[in-house]
Formats: structure tokens, sequence, C-alpha cells
């Protein structure tokens, strides 16, 4: 039920990176991932399924906006830009689950949670860095 989000979110991403930036939508990906997030802690079957509904939404968000803000930026190698995009997102995903893994043996789930928090940052900051670009291309 909350994979199908991420089906849903996907398309309707790009349509929303065009109508209000690539900056905007890696960073609105970004608040309903953190706030998804926080919902896990509440010990609530109810928050947990939005939890994962958000979380599905906000990630497929920002996955999304990364693509398309990529290929966008690109004239020509839109096949090794991407290839190589694929590359970091696995390898990302390799380090952060046995990094989330190993948080979680050594200090529990809401240090894991915690950090996936801190990890939301970055395309949070790349948004902020890609709208104060394009409000200078204005």
């Amino acid at each position: 039920f909350t994979y199908v989000m991420g089906i849903m979110i996907g398309p309707a991403s790009g349509r929303i990176s065009n109508r209000f930036g690539n900056g905007n939508t890696l960073m609105a990906g970004s608040l309903i991932l953190a706030v998804s997030l926080l919902l896990l802690l509440l010990p609530s079957l109810i928050a947990i399924v939005i939890s994962l509904v958000g979380i599905c939404a906000g990630f497929f968000t920002i996955h999304a906006a990364a693509v398309g803000g990529l290929n966008k930026k690109l004239s020509h190698g839109h096949g090794r830009a991407n290839a190589l995009y694929v590359l970091f997102y696995y390898l990302g995903g390799w380090i952060s689950i046995s990094w989330s893994g190993l948080l979680y043996q050594s200090s529990g789930w809401n240090a894991v949670i915690y950090s996936a928090l801190l990890t939301t940052s970055l395309p949070f900051v790349i948004g902020l860095l890609e709208r104060r670009h394009a409000r200078r291309q204005v």
C-alpha cells in the first residue's frame, strides 16, 4: 500500500518540479521525509502507516527531482550522468543500510531515525542552493 505512493509520486514530482522549481521540490520532499521519519518515533500504528506513506512520498519526490534536475542541466552525456547517478544511488543505499544496521545494534531505533534525519539535510541544502541559483538566473 505505501509503496504505491512512490509509483504515483514519481511522475507527479516531475510536474511539481516544472511548476515550482527543482530546488523547491527537493526541499519539500526533504521536509516530507523528515516529518515522516519523526512520526516513526510515535508508538502508534496509525502514525507508522502515515509515516511509511510519507517516507515513500518524500523519498520518491527527492529521487525524481534529483534525476530530473540532473538531466535538465546537461546538454549531452545523459547516459553517462544517469549511470553515475544510479551507481551512487545504490552505493549510498548500501552504505546507509549497513550504517543503519550497525547503529541500530549499538544505539537503538531512535539513533537510526536521527541519523536518517541528518541525511535528509543533504537534499534539503541542495534544494536550497538550486533555488538560490534559479533566482539569480531570473
